[in-house]
């Protein structure tokens, strides 16, 4: 295996600048431009973030409690498996560029469809003048363009330690400005404990709510010209800005998670 490392080494260091780049940006869940932004969110009533954080968190509860089972019959495991073994095997053959990329491509292509929707949905909602009743549609959404990502890779995505890296990698996506480097390290840091074995300590809840509260700052603007039918469309614009970046964010990190197993010989 020791033949390997330096091949597996030079993937996770391509890896490692693109995450350089992307987390350097203080590009956040939104599009509006800031100028934009700040006269709009002026005339929000201040007790909309109080509401969207409490329907971000409790779609979380209701999806990690009642909805992961049935989004997970929504995915093709055993294809998405199968596909991932015969990727494998040539990427142990041989861990060039080109048989990572054969990973990367498959998840950017479902990425793409999972943008569509989260598009499509978002414009039709918006149309309607439906705001906040969208979320936990648009959640849903997300979270299973992420499961997808992490059946591709080989990892878990229905139990406690992989929901809370999950959290993480959706807070690291959408929140704004300086904030996103420092969870990007959390979650690196998270995944790799628990990928080691180390059973590392984490609240759920607590993170329920924190990522609620990253969510509620990224999508406040928009769910709020979204709850106006006149201009709605822009919901769907948005919500294709938020999709994007998620299911960017978590092709990047389950990718470097498996690569620095294979590394390991795992």
């Amino acid at each position: 295996m020791s033949s390997l490392r330096n091949p597996y080494n030079r993937q996770l260091d391509r890896i490692r600048r693109r995450e350089d780049r992307l987390f350097r940006e203080s590009r956040g869940g939104s599009t509006l431009k800031t100028g934009l932004r700040e006269k709009i969110e002026s005339k929000i009533p201040e007790k909309l973030m109080e509401t969207m954080d409490a329907a971000f968190y409790t779609a979380f509860q209701v999806i990690f409690k009642r909805g992961t089972g049935l989004l997970g019959k929504t995915i093709p495991e055993k294809r998405l498996r199968a596909d991932r073994y015969i990727k494998e095997y040539y990427l142990g053959k041989d861990p060039d560029a080109r048989s990572v990329r054969a990973f990367h491509k498959s998840a950017v292509l479902s990425g793409a469809a999972t943008t569509a929707m989260a598009t499509a949905e978002g414009c039709a909602l918006g149309l309607a003048g439906m705001g906040l009743p969208d979320i936990p549609i648009l959640m849903s959404i997300l979270l299973r363009a992420v499961y997808q990502t992490a059946v591709r890779y080989g990892f878990a995505y229905d139990t406690p330690q992989e929901r809370y890296y999950i959290l993480l990698l959706l807070s690291a996506a959408l929140t704004r400005g300086p904030e996103r480097a420092a969870l990007s390290r959390r979650a690196d840091d998270f995944g790799r404990s628990v990928d080691h074995g180390e059973g590392p300590w984490f609240d759920l809840d607590t993170q329920m709510r924190e990522t609620s509260k990253a969510l509620s700052n990224a999508m406040l603007v928009v769910k709020f010209i979204q709850g106006t039918a006149i201009v709605g469309v822009v919901g769907g614009v948005c919500n294709f800005s938020a999709s994007r970046k998620v299911t960017e964010v978590a092709n990047l990190k389950y990718q470097k998670r498996f690569l620095e197993k294979k590394r390991r010989g795992l």
